[in-house]
């Protein structure tokens, strides 16, 4: 999977609008379907214009009306970021490569489908939840986690054509539920050491956190502590091999207390020291989400993540020091 670009690199975001959602008929009930793939296309021409007026404003307010939850506030900590520095960011004028749309049925809103779009220039693609909340609402993105070229996503399960979700607290055919799956992954996050260790894969995300973790814990006269914590899973997809691939949403906080008489300080040109720029003497935390794409195998195979996307949202500081 993907190593962040940086302990805390932030990633602008693929997102889009309103589309119309055709409805259709069951046997049983009416059903809504999300956004088919021809409409696709316009979706995401929408959203490059909306980011790229963002973009030329170098203001991130635009993006509210095409973004959601914790994508946007990544996207606006990195629009925030480009503020502080003074630093443009590249307008999107490269063709939209999507490779793979997903489009659940639902008895109700709100309804979701999964694309995947191809960044070529990045290696990357993008693995990506929109939403709407209703017929009246615009679709919004909400989740946007990234694999590496060359990452192989599990097959999805269809049923009469249409792919398959799961229920967060459903565990049939699993080691774990993906809600189950998700606190594991926070524990083990949290505590190397956790009884949860056994039961999940100790990824390259684990390990680039635990890496950092380990060198912010390192710093002298800096006292470092580390909280992980788990949304509600709101997004999963039957595998073909009876298992699950969910959207899991983590915060993480990073708080340092500083030994009286020192200051600690970041790279100049880094997300914190953009939202820290005179450092932290006293006491100070940074807040990041990383959104997770979890895959929880048929049978007894351990979860792991495929792929991540993530950066710093917030910062608060007790204690700063003198400009």
């Amino acid at each position: 999977m993907r190593q962040l670009r940086g302990v805390s690199a932030l990633v602008c975001v693929l997102s889009l609008a309103a589309c119309a959602v055709p409805h259709q008929r069951s046997e049983a009930r009416i059903e809504k379907t999300a956004a088919r793939e021809t409409e696709v296309a316009r979706i995401f021409d929408r959203y490059r214009e909306v980011r790229n007026t963002a973009i030329e404003l170098l203001d991130a307010k635009p993006l509210s009306t095409v973004e959601t939850g914790p994508v946007l506030a990544i996207d606006s900590g990195s629009f925030e970021v480009s503020q502080r520095l003074a630093r443009t960011q590249k307008t999107d004028t490269s063709a939209v490569e999507v490779t793979q749309v997903l489009t659940p049925r639902f008895g109700a809103y709100p309804l979701w489908f999964f694309a995947v779009v191809r960044d070529p220039d990045a290696g990357v693609s993008r693995v990506q939840i929109f939403e709407r909340e209703s017929s009246v609402d615009p679709w919004l993105l909400s989740a946007s986690p990234e694999i590496l070229d060359g990452t192989t996503l599990p097959q999805i399960r269809r049923e009469s054509g249409a792919p398959v979700t799961v229920k967060p607290k459903d565990g049939v055919g699993m080691s774990m539920s993906v809600q189950d799956a998700a606190a594991a992954y926070v524990k083990v996050l949290s505590d190397p050491k956790a009884p949860e260790a056994s039961r999940i894969v100790s990824d390259s995300f684990i390990e680039q956190m635990r890496s950092a973790a380990q060198t912010n814990g390192s710093l002298k006269g800096v006292t470092f502590s580390q909280t992980w914590g788990a949304d509600d899973v709101r997004y999963a997809l039957r595998t073909a091999d009876g298992g699950a691939l969910a959207f899991v949403t983590l915060l993480r906080s990073d708080t340092y207390d500083v030994k009286e008489g020192l200051t600690i300080t970041w790279p100049e040109g880094t997300p914190q020291q953009a939202f820290l720029a005179s450092g932290i003497a006293g006491s100070g935390k940074l807040n990041y989400y990383h959104q997770v794409l979890l895959y929880i195998p048929g049978g007894t195979g351990k979860p792991r993540a495929l792929g991540q996307y993530g950066g710093v949202v917030s910062a608060d500081a007790a204690g700063t020091a003198s400009p």
